[in-house]
């Protein structure tokens, strides 16, 4: 072993850490369903169905499957996703310390599990129910098996096909990103293609297993696959240079990879600088290329493919916390030779990293969001950097999950406040620049009220319905029916856009963190809004008999 031999003290460290990580989850954890694709998985547990999104695909089935068994107990799909989420944060941690170990040595294992504990982007995912925090948990047990058969362990070489093929069930991405590191580590470390063809079959079964129930669940494969181009076509092609996406798409991924990773660091960023000298003084060696091949596929994958949002980094940055940590550590021991007696040499390394720590963690629990003025001119450098920070930065904190539970709550009471159901249509907007696409949450804490998304913007008109839509397809044209009954239209979006005219009679409400909630009373005569037309659908006449 290159490494070093775990014992009962790294057991107890390892143990340790792994529950500091959980309990320090708990007092930030969402209290809320944060996104679109938190609220479809919540949606799944009651209809799973990937046509309908519920949750999109690939299907995350495995990751559902665990969703449902804790809500059974639990009854809250909220906190069963995040409880999912803080214990693979928590096991990820585990597996970072013995991975680090068996790579070098305690120190780095100790120094590396804490400073991914505490990383705010790790933390912030760690406290959502989303599947980033399982991601970085079985990309940590993937490699960690993929570096026991590099060593030539042969059942490493089939426990991690094994995981492998769960990670597959979890998120799919975990299963094509981590392939090349699990079979390249098997190629050089067995070196047996009967082995590593057995090990192969192994994985197959595994996918089988949950991808045959998947489309048994979504009503067939051409179902399942109409559903997963549609969603490609929407949103990865657009990205992606080997479909729509030109250089500059990737290099804006880039930033974004960058300044997500750069969040998923802090102040180990620094650490960067030390990797010259590490390389001149040890070299660049078997370990540093096994965790260069973890790295590399997802970074590629979303700079010229798809980079949708910040938690996709937890794929590979376990394997940068380690590699950095193992850097700074060589430098700092070099520099405390200098210092005349032992206890000084381990105070100056103790003092660096307690301040890296302190500084990740104050960060997420203390940092502010930014203030998002829509109305400030963005041309420029200055203002692009601006709208970055808030979007990748600022906005994976304590503090800015707050703010957000703030808002949607605020969003949720109001409306049901003021405006009743059997009255009352809501809509949210696909295209607005200055809201975020609501529809999720709106169906998930408004299924009482009809439903319509809008898509707005330079692009054909069309409409989503969820109250009707056996799909997550548009339906194409500009008018819309309305129930007889209802009497108003009542805008869940963060801000109007300014480019659509304001229809006549328009209300505005205030709400908490400078947010609106728009409402438009509706009578016989049809309503005309950025494109649409709203009609009322006549009334029974039998009802209105009744009525009157």
């Amino acid at each position: 072993m290159q490494g070093q031999e775990w014992t009962r003290h790294d057991l107890v460290l390892a143990l340790s850490l792994s529950a500091l990580t959980l309990l320090s989850r708990w007092p930030y954890r969402a209290r809320m369903l944060y996104n679109w694709d938190a609220v479809q998985f919540a949606l799944a547990l009651k209809e799973y169905d990937v046509a309908k999104h519920q949750p999109h695909p690939p299907g995350y089935i495995l990751y559902v499957g665990l969703g449902r068994l804790l809500n059974s107990f639990l009854h809250d799909p909220t906190l069963s996703y995040v409880v999912l989420a803080m214990l693979a944060s928590a096991a990820a941690t585990l597996v970072v310390y013995f991975l680090a170990a068996a790579l070098y040595n305690r120190l780095t294992a100790v120094t590396a599990a804490s400073l991914l504990a505490v990383s705010p982007l790790f933390w912030f995912y760690g406290s959502v129910g989303l599947t980033y925090a399982g991601e970085a948990l079985f990309a940590c047990v993937v490699a960690a098996l993929a570096y026991g058969a590099l060593r030539g362990i042969e059942r490493h070489l089939y426990l991690g096909a094994v995981a492998l093929g769960l990670a597959g069930g979890l998120r799919q991405s975990v299963l094509l990103l981590l392939f090349p590191l699990w079979l390249g580590s098997a190629a050089w470390g067995i070196r047996s293609p009967r082995k590593i063809g057995a090990a192969a079959g192994l994985l197959a079964v595994v996918v089988l297993a949950w991808f045959l129930p998947m489309i048994w669940l979504t009503g067939g494969l051409e179902r399942y696959l109409v559903a997963s181009n549609e969603l490609y076509a929407s949103v990865v092609k657009p990205t992606s240079v080997f479909g729509d996406g030109a250089l500059q798409v990737a290099l804006s991924q880039l930033g974004f990879l960058l300044e997500s990773t750069a969040v998923g660091l802090g102040p180990l960023l620094l650490a960067f600088l030390a990797l010259p000298f590490y390389v001149r003084r040890v070299g660049w060696e078997a370990r540093e290329w096994f965790l260069l091949g973890w790295m590399l596929p997802p970074v590629l994958v979303y700079t010229f493919v798809h980079f949708g949002q910040a938690g996709y980094v937890l794929t590979f940055l376990p394997a940068l916390v380690i590699l950095l940590t193992r850097a700074l550590l060589t430098t700092l021991e070099a520099a405390a030779r200098r210092l005349a007696r032992p206890e000084w040499r381990w105070g100056l390394v103790a003092a660096v990293v307690g301040v890296l720590i302190f500084a990740n963690g104050a960060f997420f629990v203390s940092a502010r969001p930014l203030p998002r003025d829509f109305d400030a001119p963005r041309q420029g450098l200055v203002g692009r950097l601006r709208d970055n920070a808030h979007e990748w930065l600022w906005s994976r904190t304590a503090a800015a999950l707050r703010e957000h539970e703030a808002v949607l709550g605020a969003y949720v009471n109001t409306i049901r406040a003021f405006y009743p159901p059997e009255e009352t249509v809501v809509l949210t907007e696909l295209g607005n620049p200055r809201s975020y696409p609501w529809l999720r949450h709106a169906m998930f804490y408004l299924p009482e009220y009809p439903i319509y998304e809008l898509r707005v913007g330079e692009v054909p008109r069309g409409y989503y319905a969820p109250q009707s839509a056996a799909t997550m397809r548009l339906t194409p044209g500009e008018r819309i029916t309305l129930p007889p009954r209802v009497k108003r239209l009542v805008w869940f979006v963060d801000h109007w856009d300014p480019a659509t005219q304001r229809p006549r009679g328009l209300e505005e409400i205030a709400l908490p963190y400078g947010r609106w909630l728009y409402a438009l009373p509706v009578g016989r005569r049809p309503v005309e809004y950025a494109g649409y037309t709203f009609l009322k659908a006549k009334e029974p006449r039998r009802t209105a008999r009744a009525r009157s």
